[in-house]
């Protein structure tokens, strides 16, 4: 190995490393209760009305699809 192949993998390895370092205990983008709550309300909204116009069948697949 070269110099510069042993330079080039210890950059990379360092680089490796911090990002892994990072993902654990770098900043992280968190939601509300309150915006979790909220998107849960807007999501049933149309299942909720299906089951209401007695679609149940759709209602329930709708359900099952959201992520």
């Amino acid at each position: 190995m070269s110099g510069s192949e042993i330079a080039r993998f210890r950059e990379r390895q360092r680089l490796e490393e911090e990002s892994a370092l990072l993902a654990l205990f770098g900043p992280a983008e968190q939601a509300s209760h309150e915006s979790i709550i909220k998107r849960m309300e807007q999501d049933a909204v149309p299942v909720l009305q299906l089951f209401k116009e007695g679609r149940d069948e759709e209602a329930v697949a709708l359900w099952q699809a959201q992520p």
